[in-house]
């Protein structure tokens, strides 16, 4: 479908590491005894008819997909009893990607092997929990590149896709690089593997009859284990004759919305006509319908003997909290197992008839949702912001406190939802629980356990602290450091801080919060604001400080819904005159609530467009804009490093026990050993020092210790670095103990006791990076 014209883009962020998936406890073990064959118009596992309900996962195949996120996407379809899962196709470079974009096809027998490593993890986990896979070789459209783009690399237009020799010829090498490639994980090749039901030609592709048989052959001479689907662009157009003819198509596979504006019942019926006794059908997508039109094509699919019917779409849980949940007009993707913030769509009832027709075609009855794994808490600062991995299947989480990591324990938190919606580029935990009734100055522990909607809970989440609570200097519409100009009005919108809000349309109207802070320093700067779809996109924010003024621009439906949300870190004077403002712009109404001031050791000072106090020590640093391809742009100030070799920079401080936490990302990984990361404890030269780095070349996140001219590694994890990918790192300080984390995830622990404090700072070998969100905590 188009249904980026109603909708999103697709854009091309964040990976968590391999080995992610590991900590998860529970989880089945499935393996494929059959391939999906096909006889006459019926798909066959085996000897039995195979006939399924299954989704479409859009940002699933993406080159910027985290392990963690690929195995949530997995497991809760399989929990909901849909045992299939259309990919999108994949990713080809446009020329208008910015630097350091990289995606499947980098060019003309040129792939870009992190990326294959993740639809490895995907085949791998598909095979783990009992899901077949349809897999789309290319796009029509160049949301994340197409035919086009494929054209492009030869200088060619879009039509050329079609007839030119050296084009066709690029694109059957690849795809005899995917059906010949190995699995990474599991050693079989792709055309080897069972968890494939199908390969496709394309998404909705405008194809002549004469490259749709020239491919079919193609791929059927690589691969006679596996069946085939078209990849016509049929939808209302009705089904091509050259594809119900030719005999190396197995699958016909048409496409439906509400907004084709066609009888429903009579298309289905028509193209089941049109198949029987030919092909199999599948209705490869279909949505934006009511609960009820739904249930009518689900029922027309089962009675009619159509072999599958597959939603558009489904979304994912963020690595770095709440979830990947684009914006998409008056209908919405599906999170399980349904949030009421998603029942304005119809979410919920969406899910129970998916479920329902996904158990019934099979011949058995709804079996309750499954209990929940143990969700993942992320290492925090502040009692404010809490954050955790969710996990497939968890309808709310009870959130537990206590001054002791042995308890007793005390529930702060019930029935605390992660519905929120977390922008693709985000580089930091997406705070998702406030414990407004933590003591100021007392220290504390925290764990929180999922529960389904039957109210079967998981296991207790790992324990996090201690963290001192720090009570932050709070400006609401209420305060009497809160001010107005323009138009504005009054809002009761759940997750208002205090219980109300203020709103505007009007451009050029503001919203300005003025702390009043008493101690110079830094401060962690965080708004927060109700949620409602039609907030707008585009909020801008200045926030005045020290003399200058950041300015930063956030899509205000996403993070939204009485969470505080980190816009800055930044050093305040103090006095009456620092502010933060808010001033309207269009594109849906402006929301104004509160501002949270927190005092911080250290921020980076990027979105001052300054360097602040870092001094480069060798290699070439400067800040610039990191843009990227969202359907929301983002223009966030970043620190690039772009020199070859060795590369240092440094901050003044000095600092012991201390949590430091950097943002980086990569733009290449073509040098041996290319890595980037972070310094600490280190001396005025860097030649004594500890750094926690991505080891781009090897997939492993590091952590060595320098001595002179010595280098020891103390500790290392396997991770999938992908360039062009965010992440957080993070590495806990406290006397000889080291934490290291990636996103959120723990990854090394050791103890070391040869350095005892020193320098901070940043370091890249061999490779083109930036970072942001540079900060330092002693909490």
């Amino acid at each position: 479908m188009n249904k980026w014209l109603k909708l999103v883009t697709l854009a091309v962020m964040l990976l968590t590491y391999d080995s992610f998936f590991n900590l998860w406890p529970a989880r089945v073990h499935a393996e494929f005894t059959d391939y999906i064959t096909r006889s006459g118009d019926t798909l066959m596992e085996g000897a039995y008819t195979f006939r399924f309900i299954g989704t479409n996962e859009p940002l699933l195949n993406r080159t910027w997909t985290g392990s963690s996120e690929i195995e949530d996407a997995i497991r809760a379809a399989a929990s909901s009893g849909i045992n299939v899962i259309r990919l999108y196709p994949f990713e080809v470079k446009m020329s208008s990607d910015p630097q350091g974009t990289f995606r499947h096809v980098m060019g003309p027998n040129d792939y870009n092997e992190s990326a294959f490593k993740l639809l490895d993890k995907i085949v791998q986990l598909a095979n783990q929990y009992n899901i077949r896979l349809i897999v789309p070789f290319v796009d029509k459209y160049n949301y994340i590149g197409g035919i086009a783009d494929w054209s492009a690399f030869r200088g060619k237009t879009a039509n050329d896709f079609w007839s030119d020799p050296t084009v066709k010829q690029d694109f059957k090498n690849f795809i005899k690089y995917v059906i010949n490639r190995t699995n990474s994980y599991t050693g079989i090749p792709y055309k080897n593997d069972k968890s494939i039901l199908a390969w496709q030609l394309g998404n909705e592709l405008p194809s002549t009859d004469s490259w749709v048989s020239e491919m079919a052959a193609y791929v059927k001479s690589l691969d006679s284990n596996h069946l085939l689907a078209d990849g016509g662009y049929v939808r209302a157009q009705g089904i091509r004759t050259n594809a119900l003819n030719d005999n190396h198509i197995d699958i016909i596979v048409p496409h439906i919305y509400k907004y084709h504006n066609v009888d429903t019942v009579t298309k289905l019926n028509e193209w089941r006509d049109k198949t029987k006794g030919k092909k199999a059908l599948i209705i490869g997508e279909f949505g934006d319908y009511s609960p009820t039109e739904t249930e009518q094509l689900l029922d027309i699919v089962q009675n009619n003997e159509t072999s599958g019917a597959m939603f558009w779409g489904s979304m994912y849980h963020h690595k770095m909290g709440g979830w990947h949940w684009p914006p998409v007009g008056d209908w919405s993707y599906l999170r399980y197992p349904g949030f009421a913030t998603g029942d304005w769509a119809n979410e919920s009832a969406t899910i129970d008839l998916l479920r329902k027709y996904a158990y019934s075609m099979k011949g058995l009855a709804v079996p309750p949702w499954p209990t929940p794994d143990a969700p993942i808490m992320f290492p925090v600062d502040s009692v404010h912001t809490l954050s955790w991995m969710g996990v497939s299947g968890a309808s709310a989480y009870d959130v537990e406190r206590s001054t002791s990591s042995s308890g007793p324990w005390t529930a702060v938190g019930s029935d605390v939802t992660d519905d929120i919606a977390t922008p693709r580029h985000h580089t930091f935990t997406v705070p998702i629980f406030d414990d407004a009734s933590a003591q100021d100055g007392t220290s504390y522990y925290y764990r929180v356990r999922a529960k389904n909607v039957h109210g079967s809970y998981s296991p207790n989440s790992n324990i996090i602290g201690p963290i001192k609570a720090k009570n932050g200097a709070i400006v609401d519409e209420e305060s009497s450091g809160y001010t107005e100009t323009g138009t504005w009005g009054t809002s009761t919108l759940g997750g208002s801080y205090s219980g109300s809000s203020r709103y505007s349309s009007t451009i050029g109207s503001t919203a300005t919060w003025r702390p009043n802070l008493k101690v110079p320093g830094y401060y962690n700067v965080y708004v927060r604001y109700p949620y409602h779809q039609g907030s707008t996109k585009y909020a801008q924010y200045s926030v005045y400080h020290n003399g200058v003024t950041n300015t930063v621009t956030i899509n205000q439906t996403t993070i939204a819904g009485g969470q505080w949300r980190l816009i800055d870190t930044v050093y305040f004077a103090g006095g009456p005159e620092e502010y933060v403002k808010l001033t309207t712009v269009g594109g849906g109404s402006n929301r104004a609530d509160a501002v949270m001031f927190e005092p911080q050791n250290f921020g980076d000072s990027f979105q001052n467009n300054s360097s602040g106090s870092w001094t480069p020590m060798s290699g070439s640093w400067f800040l610039t804009n990191d843009v990227s391809h969202d359907s929301i742009p983002l223009d966030n100030k970043v620190l690039k490093q772009s020199g070859t070799g060795i590369a240092e920079t440094v901050i003044g401080s000095t600092y012991s026990n201390a949590t430091i936490t950097v943002a980086l990302k990569a733009y290449d990984n073509h040098m041996a050993n290319a890595s980037s990361g972070l310094v600490t404890r280190a001396n005025s030269d860097f030649s004594f020092m500890y750094t926690l780095r991505i080891n781009y070349d090897l997939n492993k996140v590091q952590l060595y210790k320098k001595l002179g001219n010595s280098w020891t590694m103390i500790g290392e994890a396997s991770m999938i670095a992908t360039p062009g990918t965010w992440y957080l790192l993070k590495l806990e300080m406290n006397g000889s103990s080291f934490k290291a984390y990636v996103d959120g995830v723990k990854k090394i622990s050791v103890s070391d006791y040869s350095l005892t404090s020193g320098n901070i700072g940043l370091r890249t070998y061999d490779q083109t990076a930036v970072f942001d969100n540079f900060l330092v905590s002693t909490n």
